[in-house]
C-alpha cells in the first residue's frame, strides 16, 4: 500500500492536519524554502550587483593600462672640473639644493696664478717688439719716400742736363757751320767743343745719379718689406701669446666650480683636499625637472597615445598626482640596451617586449620629501573612454537574468535525505 503524508506523519510521531492538502497550498516562500530562504536572498541580490560590479570592472580594464614597471627620471648632470689640482675648499654638502651659478667647490689656484702672469709676461713682451716692428717699418717707409724724392730730384737734373748738352750741341753745330763758312775763329769753335763736351759730362753724371736713387729706392723698398715681414711675425707671435694669456686666464677662472643648474645636490664624492683630475664627476645635480619612464608591454600600447591623462602613484610618498603621456619610444628598451639581444640563431622563444613610455606631470609636486630619479610609481593611463553596445547589455541583462533563474531554483529543491541501511 502506498504511504501517505498523513501515514508518514504519525510514523514520525506528529499529529497530520485535518486539511494537509489546504495548508501546504498556503504555505509561504519561507516554509517552501526552509533553511535556504536566507542564503537564496542574499544570492539573488549578489547576482545583480556581481553583475554590475563584474561590468564596471570589466570597462575600466578596458580604458586603463598600468604598469608597476615605471620608475621617476631627469636630466641628472655630473659636475667636474675642467682642470686638475687639489681642491682648497667645498661650498657644498650632500643633499643641498643649490641654484644655477653657485659656487662648488674651489681648486688651488696658485699655480695657475702663476701660469697667467708668465703668461702674461710673454704677451707684454711681444707686444713691446711689435711696437719696435712697427716703428721700424714706419721709420723705414720715411727713408724709402726721401729715397723716392732724391729719385725725382736726379731724373729732373738729368733732364735739365739733357737740355743743356742738346742746347750746346746745336751750338756745336752752328759754330761748325760758321767756322766752315770763315765767319767765327777757331777759338769760337774750341769754346763751342768745350762746351757741349762739359754738358755731356753733367748729363753723364745726372744719369748715374739717377741710377744709383733707383738702385737705392730699391734697396729700401725691400728693407720695408722685411720689415714689414717681420713685424707680422711679432704679429702673429702677439697673437699667439694673447691666446696663451687667454687659456691661462680661463684655466685661472676654472678654480672655482660653479653650479652649471639649479637642483639638488646628489652622489658627492669630493672633500677639500682631494686631488682632482680633468672631468672626474665631482657630484651630480638633479633638477627639478622630473618626469616618469613606464615600461609598458608592448600590447599594452596598441590604444596608448601622447596627450592622454594619467594618474601616477608615488610609492615614496603614497599620493597620486595627475599627468599626461608626453612621447612613446620608437622601438622596445631590449633593443637599446648594452647588450641587445640576438634571436638569429637558436631555438627562439617569444617574450613580450616592453616599450619605454614618457609621461609628465601636469605640474611639479610640491612635497616635502624630494623626488628623483629611480623611485618607483604605479601609472595608470586612461587609454580610452569605454561604452557597451546594446547587444553587449541584452546579453549582460540575460545572463544576469539565466543566473537568478538558477538560484531560485536551487533555492526550492529538496534536500538530500539520507535513506537508513
Amino acid at each position: 500500500m502506498a504511504p501517505t503524508p498523513e501515514r508518514g506523519l504519525l510514523e514520525r510521531g506528529q499529529h497530520a492536519p485535518t486539511d494537509w492538502r489546504t495548508s501546504r497550498r498556503k504555505a509561504s516562500l519561507r516554509d517552501r524554502l526552509g533553511k535556504r530562504f536566507v542564503p537564496t536572498l542574499v544570492g539573488i541580490g549578489l547576482v545583480p550587483v556581481l553583475a554590475v560590479a563584474g561590468l564596471y570592472f570589466f570597462a575600466q580594464a578596458m580604458s586603463y593600462e598600468s604598469t608597476d614597471d615605471a620608475f621617476i627620471d631627469a636630466h641628472t648632470v655630473d659636475v667636474a672640473p675642467k682642470i686638475a689640482g687639489r681642491i682648497e675648499q667645498v661650498f657644498i654638502d650632500d643633499n643641498w639644493r643649490v641654484k644655477k651659478g653657485d659656487p662648488i667647490v674651489e681648486i688651488d689656484p696658485r699655480d695657475y696664478d702663476a701660469q697667467l702672469r708668465q703668461k702674461q709676461a710673454a704677451l707684454d713682451s711681444t707686444k713691446a717688439q711689435a711696437n719696435s716692428a712697427q716703428a721700424a717699418v714706419e721709420q723705414q717707409i720715411a727713408n724709402v719716400k726721401s729715397l723716392q724724392a732724391t729719385l725725382d730730384q736726379n731724373k729732373a737734373d738729368q733732364q735739365a742736363y739733357q737740355a743743356q748738352a742738346d742746347q750746346t750741341a746745336d751750338n756745336l753745330h752752328r759754330q761748325q757751320d760758321l767756322y766752315n763758312n770763315r765767319v767765327v775763329s777757331v777759338q769760337d769753335l774750341i769754346t763751342a767743343k768745350d762746351s757741349g763736351r762739359s754738358a755731356q759730362a753733367n748729363l753723364d753724371a745726372a744719369k748715374m745719379k739717377v741710377v744709383s736713387a733707383e738702385a737705392q729706392l730699391v734697396e729700401g723698398q725691400a728693407e720695408v718689406r722685411t720689415y714689414e715681414a717681420l713685424l707680422q711675425y711679432v704679429l702673429a707671435q702677439v697673437k699667439a701669446n694673447q691666446a696663451n694669456a687667454e687659456a691661462a686666464q680661463l684655466n685661472d677662472s676654472y678654480t672655482k666650480v660653479f653650479a652649471p643648474e639649479s637642483g639638488r645636490v646628489t652622489n658627492k664624492s669630493v672633500e677639500p683636499g682631494d686631488y682632482v683630475q680633468v672631468g672626474q664627476n665631482l657630484l651630480a645635480l638633479v633638477p627639478t625637472d622630473i618626469w616618469v619612464i613606464a615600461n609598458f608591454k608592448e600590447n599594452q600600447i596598441r590604444l596608448m597615445r601622447p596627450g592622454q591623462p594619467v594618474e601616477i602613484e608615488v610609492d615614496a610618498l603614497g599620493r597620486t598626482f595627475k599627468g599626461h603621456v608626453d612621447s612613446i619610444q620608437a622601438g622596445s628598451g631590449a633593443a637599446f640596451s648594452l647588450l641587445p639581444p640576438e634571436n638569429a640563431t637558436g631555438n627562439y622563444v617569444k617574450v613580450v617586449q616592453r616599450v619605454p613610455v614618457k609621461i609628465r606631470f601636469n605640474s611639479i609636486p610640491a612635497v616635502g620629501l624630494p623626488l628623483g630619479p629611480g623611485e618607483s610609481v604605479v601609472p595608470t593611463v586612461k587609454v580610452q573612454d569605454f561604452r557597451y553596445s546594446a547587444l553587449e547589455l541584452i546579453i549582460a541583462a540575460i545572463l544576469t537574468g539565466a543566473a537568478i533563474l538558477w538560484v531560485l531554483w536551487w533555492g526550492p529543491r529538496p534536500a538530500k535525505t539520507k535513506t537508513d541501511a
